[in-house]
């Protein structure tokens, strides 16, 4: 297990993994780990973002150290996830996904843009980026995000 300071910190960490979910129940079952990851990751002040694309998931969890590593023990331990891999981990400045004690992305056609970028790389890979690459990729989803639930308001 990674080693953390100080459990009032804000912690960031940063992981991928493939989907252990077969694709006619992906829906679904990302609806489940939504709705529990929402109130656990309330009372225990964790913020993050899931992106799901082409059998993988790239999460951000943020919030106090201890309360990051129990959640991603329990990430570890869930089957629906395997080749779980740590990308960044340590000290965050500022919340990046404050908005979210959960949110899910799915990339659509609709994220054009992102999806252009990612195939311009090749396959999908999240264990092969950075801790730079990997939050880049998130915010910029957030982004997205933000903008698709403002469109929804008007």
């Amino acid at each position: 297990m990674l080693k953390v300071s100080g459990s009032r910190t804000l912690h960031r960490l940063v992981y991928a993994s493939r989907q252990e979910i077969a694709p006619a129940d992906l829906d679904d079952e990302v609806g489940k780990i939504i709705r529990t990851a929402i109130g656990r990751n309330r009372a225990d002040a964790i913020t993050g973002l899931l992106l799901i694309h082409e059998g993988y998931f790239l999460q951000a969890l943020e919030g106090p150290a201890e309360a990051v590593m129990t959640t991603y023990g329990r990430i570890c331990a869930d089957p629906r996830h395997s080749d779980v891999k740590v990308i960044h981990a340590g000290p965050a400045k500022a919340r990046e996904f404050a908005d979210w004690n959960m949110c899910a992305r799915r990339m659509t056609a609709a994220d054009e843009a992102i999806l252009a970028t990612l195939a311009q790389r090749g396959h999908f890979e999240p264990h092969a980026l950075s801790g730079a690459s990997a939050l880049r990729l998130l915010t910029t989803v957030r982004g997205i995000q933000r903008r698709t639930e403002l469109s929804a308001l008007v």
